[in-house]
């Protein structure tokens, strides 16, 4: 075992190799091998040529490739094991279980048996070579069980574990019934990365269901050490694909693509893995309903789909590749005329300049997976758009939907909803198209491969989560991702009111914001890129009194009905309120100390003052009666109950403050139960946190209000010194 300063060991199912081929044609025998460009490859080229680093994955040979000081190990597997291992448990069991159950897992004893001992080799190789105090970075779900296995033989290395698919939530997660030693495998990790927050948080769900842990600030405590859990959303060699974009010879071949279509006034493109999670036949079926219906030409229009062949010897995978061959046939031999084939379809490998070109000819990227944990084909056509040009129709069950926000948002299991999309890009006027473009390049840019791997092998190796974290520093401000916060590149700090950045106190009315909080956010609203607002559920009119907040810093009251203008109400709805008005002012009437606090949209009924038994009575009285009117929509709050005919929610107020201002990041801080949709909306770098006790969907907390200013002044300071 050799002794290094620094040492990376990358820790995959796969070696980062691909073939060369005589001639180049895949047919011909293979003549050498290379790393592959792309992907992980790609996001650790600094890390790979520059430092000590080796790479271990499955092979029973060691092919010889030159990349610095990179070095390659294998991992023999048993040839009876390779199959129950890879596709048995790995893409018949976790597969479909991480991807919503799409197609139903099967699940089979023996299959994880080999699972299992597939990943004791690889941790086994891995302890044989790292060098001690080794950083040691294990990637997907083929290998949930290394880190844990790894920290029995080696409590020395780093142990970071990235998964590159969805986490299920924890009711699908419940049929896995190897559950608890997954969960446990991947603990033993000091760091566990999601491409989401949503990941994220059903991953500590499992955790609090199976294993009854809690997580503090975005760590677990397991076997004595605190288990760091965040969202690093993996980006991709943009500056790699925008080069490649501007060679004149791929730019070329573009218009050679364009006009071996036959010159169509609109191509639309598909670029995918042939995986039943891809959605491929939805997209289909969705052009095909245009063609039908006319709404787009036959003619004019054509498809472009490409399908990378991917695990044929499963049935399922055979199914969908059957379908979708079926649909093609079908489509092409209704809609097609002479001289115009509506659908072309290939179903093969490209090489990367001509999936470039394919991505400089089309003028619509159709993306649409029922399930991905993160999908780099949206970037990727992005990062290609140098002249500002075209348009993404995006699942919004990706990880790239909550980060490229600017692009056509879709169900994807709505084919209509897909077909208005894609008329919608089609059809938009050139200014907008390039205005989404610019801020959907931004997005790509931001956060690509390179940062993405600094990112979370910082976080891992500046010891965010200690081996030997003692409990009595669970509430320390460092641990939250100040640094991160302070780097990008528009920050949107939003803060709730009442209980963070104001304590809460009997008399709404005599409420106001500690002095510190006030000075914080005024002093981060005077940074560049940088905005400020006060998400409250107060009518604007009364949080701009009662608050007294300096001009820069924007308000948004009644959960997000009002954004720095009052709300009002269309007729249905004014009627609507004063119903609810006079129905809740007769059974409060009857209860000492309640009373309501009107607001533009809704009323709010208080019972702070009340007996606690009688003031949930009253509570569950407005739920049963005025709360059940149609049209009115219940929110509960601490000890307050709100009937609203407005049905904004503080996280659609968020959503379009994101917009715009074009946020790349979002801080959201709040204490209250109509917090917790801002929180289930966070993703990428965003970061939310709890103020006080109780149950939430953030993964940061902390304790009062006196602890938000602190946290705010120190987040000014860093951003200010970031510059």
């Amino acid at each position: 075992m050799q002794e290094a300063e620094g040492q990376l060991v990358v820790v995959a199912n796969r070696l980062p190799v691909e073939p060369i081929y005589l001639h180049g044609d895949p047919d011909e025998e293979v003549i050498g091998w290379r790393l592959a460009p792309g992907g992980l490859v790609s996001a650790l080229e600094s890390v790979l040529r520059t430092q000590d680093a080796i790479w271990i994955g499955a092979g029973d040979q060691l092919p010889e490739v030159e990349h610095g000081s990179l070095r390659l190990e294998a991992v023999a597997i048993d040839p009876e094991d390779a199959d129950d291992y890879y596709e048995g448990f790995s893409n018949s069991a976790i597969w479909p279980l991480y991807h919503d159950a799409i197609v139903t897992p099967s699940y089979h004893r023996h299959h994880y048996r080999a699972y299992e001992r597939v990943n004791r080799a690889f941790a086994q190789r891995v302890a044989e070579v790292a060098a001690p105090g080794a950083t040691v970075w294990v990637h997907d779900y083929q290998l949930q069980l290394v880190p844990g296995m790894l920290r029995e033989l080696r409590p020395d290395v780093n142990i970071g574990f990235f998964l590159h698919i969805p986490f299920p939530p924890s009711a699908l997660f419940a049929q896995l019934p190897w559950r608890r030693r997954i969960l446990e495998g991947l603990l033993g990790s000091d760091l566990i990365g999601f491409h989401t927050h949503d990941d994220a948080r059903a991953f500590v769900y499992s955790c609090e269901r199976f294993l009854g842990l809690t997580a503090h600030e975005g760590t677990v405590r397991w076997q004595g050490r605190r288990v760091a859990i965040g969202a690093f959303p993996i980006g991709i060699d943009a500056e790699g694909f925008a080069r490649t974009a501007g060679d004149p010879s791929v730019i070329e071949r573009a218009a050679q693509i364009r006009e071996e279509m036959g010159n169509p006034k609109t191509l639309l493109l598909g670029v995918d893995r042939l995986d039943y999670t891809k959605g491929i036949d939805i997209r289909l079926k969705a052009f095909a309903e245009l063609l039908q219906d006319e709404r787009l030409d036959p003619a004019s229009t054509v498809f472009a789909q490409v399908a990378v062949p991917s695990r044929e010897n499963i049935s399922q995978y055979q199914q969908i590749r059957d379908e979708i061959e079926l649909l093609v046939g079908r489509f092409n031999g209704a809609l097609s005329t002479f001289g115009a084939t509506p659908i072309h379809y290939l179903r093969r490998v490209l090489e990367r300049e001509e999936l470039i070109a394919l991505y400089l000819a089309a003028d619509v990227m159709l993306v649409t997976p029922l399930r991905d944990g993160m999908n780099l084909v949206c970037k990727e056509y992005v990062a290609c758009r140098n002249d500002d040009t075209g348009a993404v129709v995006l699942s919004e069950f990706t990880g790239a939907a909550r980060e490229l926000t600017q692009a056509y948002l879709v169900n994807p299991y709505d084919t209509t909803g897909v077909s208005e999309a894609i008329v919608q890009a089609v059809e938009a006027d050139p200014a907008e198209l390039q205005s989404r473009m610019i801020a959907l390049r931004a997005a790509v840019f931001d956060t690509d491969a390179k940062a993405w791997a600094e990112e979370f092998l910082h976080t891992l190796q500046t010891g965010l989560a200690s081996t030997t974290a003692a409990v009595a520093d669970d509430r320390d401000q460092a641990k939250l991702p100040l640094e991160q916060l302070a780097q990008a590149r528009h920050l949107l700090v939003c803060v709730d009111y009442d209980g963070t950045i104001s304590p809460i106190v009997a008399d709404p009315q005599a409420a106001r914001p500690l002095p510190e909080a006030v000075q914080a956010l005024q002093a981060l609203a005077a940074l560049p890129q940088t905005t400020v607002v006060v998400v409250s559920g107060r009518a604007l009119e009364n949080l701009r009194e009662v608050a007294n907040l300096p001009t820069d810093i924007h308000l948004v009251g009644s959960h997000g009905a009002e954004v720095d203008a009052p709300l009002e109400l269309d007729p249905a709805q004014q009627r609507l309120l004063e119903q609810c008005t006079t129905a809740a002012e007769e059974l409060v009437a009857a209860v000492p100390g309640a009373h309501i606090e009107t607001k533009p949209g809704s009323i709010a009924i208080h019972v702070r003052r009340c007996e606690p038994k009688a003031g949930a009575e009253l509570i569950r009285a407005i739920v049963m009666g005025p709360g059940r009117y149609p049209g009115v929509l219940g929110r509960h709050g601490k000890e307050v109950i709100e009937l609203s005919v407005a049905h904004a929610q503080k996280s659609d107020a968020v959503r379009a403050l994101r917009q715009r201002f074009d946020a790349s990041t979002v801080l959201f801080i709040g204490d209250d139960l109509t917090d917790e949709s801002v929180f289930a909306d966070l993703s990428g770098h965003d970061v939310g946190i709890k103020v006080g006790a109780g149950d939430s969907a953030a993964l940061w907390r902390v304790e009062a209000p006196s602890d938000v200013a602190l946290l705010l002044a120190r987040l000014a300071q860093e951003r200010a010194e970031a510059g």
